[in-house]
């Protein structure tokens, strides 16, 4: 009877182990996964930013803002890889948030501008993008 027990253990100990080891696993891909596509939106944020300075069309600066826009929400999804650890709740976890919601407003308030006509005045607006994304930078990375 001892030996069965000592058996049967022995499988429920291995299962553990073995579902410890692939939550573990499952935990780190998903956290790579979600910091690739974190890259990924802010280099088309980057892209698209240098798009929306250098053009002079009306078009293409909202079809550019409009990516910004989509890129910046898409990075609410993730977090930089020196706040993965941290619970979302946590202050920077939440500072981190605020950051790409006045990302958002900001691009908001530059599309305004731009569907008035107003490129240039557009245009200079848009450098508040460059110090939040600068500002971000320096606490997030």
């Amino acid at each position: 009877l001892n030996a069965e027990i000592k058996s049967k253990w022995g499988e429920i100990m291995n299962r553990n182990m073995f579902a410890t080891l692939l939550l573990s696993v499952t935990a780190i891909f998903s956290s790579t996964v979600l910091a690739h596509e974190l890259e990924a939106e802010m280099k088309t944020l980057a892209k698209s930013t240098k798009a929306f300075a250098t053009t002079n069309d009306i078009e293409t600066a909202k079809k550019q803002l409009a990516i910004m826009r989509q890129a910046a929400l898409a990075s609410k999804q993730s977090v930089p890889h020196k706040l993965e650890t941290l619970s979302p709740e946590h202050e920077q976890a939440q500072a981190y948030q605020a950051a790409l919601d006045q990302l958002v407003v900001e691009i908001d308030k530059v599309t305004a501008l731009v569907n008035q006509g107003q490129l240039d005045q557009a245009k200079a607006e848009a450098m508040s993008l460059i110090k939040i994304r600068n500002e971000s930078h320096k606490k997030f990375n």
